[in-house]
């Protein structure tokens, strides 16, 4: 009986444990750790990075609804041109992010190509972010094979590396294929998609007022 009650009282115990708050300590930390996710994300958004990233996100225009609307696309007639260059500008957004994927895709399709990115990411970013800097900023010369290399011959190395890494990998090749793919897409899509239920801000075809596309044609 005597171990009955112990482990009853063990079990008591926890489940009173478990009921209770954090204690103050434990409280302090999460707060410090949410805290500091907070602030990074804010950091974030208020940087260059994230003012970039908010300004392509509100050049792209939905998806189903008006880029992919089938009722949309028709035959291109003499206005071509004219569907082309407003279209070019009002889709930009949608534009940018077709052409981001097809490099995706291609970097992806091809193991080694992606291997070799990462790698030179990785050389890049161990050069110019975590390589000992002098008392000038530049960085601080390294010696190999009784060679001592400034921080310019440094960069140049590696860039004489990349260079030589991206001819053997088809980089260039794979960037122009995609540039190729999704030029191709995008001409198709801009000549047929009608340019009548465009709403758009006049600053961007040099109209004044609001207007729709369309009426930049007449």
């Amino acid at each position: 009986l005597g171990g009955w009650s112990r482990l009853t009282a063990c079990m008591l115990q926890e489940s009173s444990d478990l009921r209770d708050p954090l204690n103050p300590a434990e409280s302090t930390n999460i707060s410090s750790t949410f805290g500091g996710i907070t602030s990074m994300f804010s950091k974030v958004q208020n940087s260059n990075l994230g003012l970039a990233i908010s300004s392509v996100r509100s050049r792209i225009r939905p998806w189903v609804t008006d880029f992919g609307a089938v009722s949309q696309f028709t035959r291109p007639g003499d206005d071509w041109a004219t569907r082309l260059r407003i279209n070019v500008t009002y889709y930009k957004g949608n534009y940018g992010i077709i052409f981001t994927g097809f490099v995706v895709y291609s970097i992806i399709s091809n193991p080694f190509l992606l291997v070799s990115i990462i790698l030179l990411l990785g050389a890049w970013s161990w050069l110019l972010g975590m390589r000992p800097r002098l008392e000038d900023g530049s960085i601080a010369p390294v010696t190999v094979g009784g060679r001592v290399l400034s921080g310019f011959e440094q960069k140049v190395a590696l860039g004489s590396f990349t260079f030589i890494l991206m001819m053997i990998t088809s980089l260039g090749s794979t960037i122009f294929w995609a540039l190729g793919a999704s030029m191709f897409f995008i001409v198709a899509h801009a000549i047929t998609h009608k340019t009548d239920m465009h709403e758009v801000d006049a600053e961007q075809f040099g109209v004044p007022g609001q207007f729709t596309p369309a009426d930049a044609s007449a």
